[in-house]
């Protein structure tokens, strides 16, 4: 899993309680060139305060205490515009409704089908090194 000692600008950070998602999700993700950061919880990821320098989120909805949905809600309310894909591994039509009312770029559910994940992330964000 990916340190994050010093968070690098244009990372992307997942944000999973399960440790197999966020492991399976990293080794993807540097697979093709991306740099990660990964959280077990949304207030984790607050208390890193690294929100600033991240380009996108993969963030699961149903967490240990505060939700995906509030930690949208609140990077909203705090105006970051940060894009998020949301997950879930049992998401009801209502869920779905919900997140993109908070602005989700993408929702997926899990199984994750990496071909569309690797498809949102290259539209919100290149990998690394990469200039547009």
């Amino acid at each position: 899993m990916t340190q994050i000692n010093a968070v690098q600008q244009g990372s992307i950070t997942i944000i999973d309680d399960d440790f197999c998602v966020r492991a399976a999700l990293d080794n993807l993700l540097h697979s093709v060139g991306y740099v990660t950061q990964c959280f077990s919880s949304a207030e984790a990821f607050l208390a890193r305060d690294c929100r600033h320098v991240v380009n996108c989120a993969i963030m699961d909805i149903r967490l240990s205490a505060m939700s995906g949905f509030a930690l949208k809600a609140h990077l909203n309310a705090m105006q970051i515009l940060l894009p998020v894909i949301f997950i879930s591994g049992h998401a009801s039509a209502a869920e779905r409704k919900q997140a993109f009312s908070l602005g989700a770029a993408a929702f997926l559910i899990k199984p994750i089908d990496t071909d569309i994940l690797l498809s949102e992330i290259r539209r919100l964000t290149p990998p690394a090194g990469e200039s547009d």
